[in-house]
């Protein structure tokens, strides 16, 4: 009877322990299986370093914030769980977690600094509206002035009266030209932008007015 007892009592032990909260769940699963993809990668190999810079980050944060979610839920750090770069306890797996977190934030922290740098000279002689629309919203794009004259230099976007922008649409039957234009007294906007479209690959010079 005693025998018999132990066995049972030993199978029903063995069944919680399978079935209880050392089974890996999907969704972390997936975030460190997300986050291994990054081992090894550098800018080089890539044709958007920035941004797969910001997702290694990101994704190496995601993983790191579910294992330490499971961890305080009571999953044992040696539990072990499958990856692109092989099997690994949880433990090993959120070391690699930081590593990615910490080389996503390198990559993307230094592309992002030496993108800000090139916008300097144009912030430091800009104020008022227009520091603030080129910070918002035009310091990536082309800025055209009066008959469609490119702005160059920081003196250029100083000075010129008028900033525009130009792009064409070419999902219809014909390609269209569009023209946003905003003008300014000094640093100071007046009006509302100004919206011109036309047929055509290219905008003529009399749009930017």
């Amino acid at each position: 009877m005693f025998q018999k007892i132990s066995i049972t009592a030993l199978l029903v032990a063995l069944s919680a322990m399978a079935g209880g909260a050392q089974d890996v769940a999907k969704d972390l699963d997936n975030a460190i299986s997300e986050a291994s993809n990054w081992v090894g990668w550098k800018p080089d190999d890539s044709m958007y370093p920035k941004e797969d810079g910001k997702k290694a980050l990101e994704d190496g944060k995601t993983c790191i914030d579910k294992i330490d979610e499971a961890l305080s839920k009571g999953l044992a750090a040696s539990t072990m769980v499958e990856t692109h770069k092989g099997s690994m306890t949880i433990g090993e797996a959120r070391e690699m977690c930081v590593a990615v977190r910490s080389a996503g934030q390198k990559v993307f922290g230094d592309l992002t600094e030496a993108e800000e740098a090139q916008y300097e000279p144009f912030r430091k002689v800009l104020t008022g509206d227009k520091l603030g629309l080129y910070n918002d919203r035009l310091k990536k794009y082309k800025l055209y002035g009066a008959g469609g004259k490119v702005l160059k230099t920081p003196e250029d976007y100083r000075n010129s009266p008028l900033w525009c922008t130009t792009g064409v649409d070419r999902d219809g039957i014909v390609p269209v030209w569009s023209v946003d234009c905003w003008h300014f007294k000094g640093m100071t906007k007046e009006g509302s932008v100004t919206t011109r479209t036309g047929n055509g690959d290219e905008a003529p010079s009399s749009a930017f007015r």
